[in-house]
């Protein structure tokens, strides 16, 4: 589902190495073309902010253009925790 998106890999060097998932794939934005999106720049700051930077078709129909995201593992671990917590399509609620 992300394939050509600009997407982060969240996990451990030995993950990566034997080729297990690792801990998360965020889709950080949604590419609005195929594949026109990568060559990604990466730095963590003293604080461990993540700071990347790409470039890519984020609006349908415009130019690409280079674009910042720049987020912590706890807020990613945050969002994972909330998502875990939320009922699947088609479960039942409240019941």
């Amino acid at each position: 589902p992300t394939k050509g998106d600009f997407v982060a890999w969240v996990g451990r060097y030995e993950d990566l190495a034997v080729g297990n998932p690792g801990e998360y794939c965020v889709r950080l934005l949604d590419n609005q073309e195929r594949w026109d999106c990568g060559y990604a720049g990466l730095e963590v700051l003293t604080d461990d902010t993540v700071v990347t930077t790409t470039y890519g078709h984020w609006v349908t129909g415009a130019k690409p253009y280079v674009v910042s995201v720049r987020f912590s593992l706890e807020q990613i671990d945050a969002l994972a925790k909330a998502a875990a917590k939320r009922p699947a399509p088609g479960d039942a609620v409240g019941k």
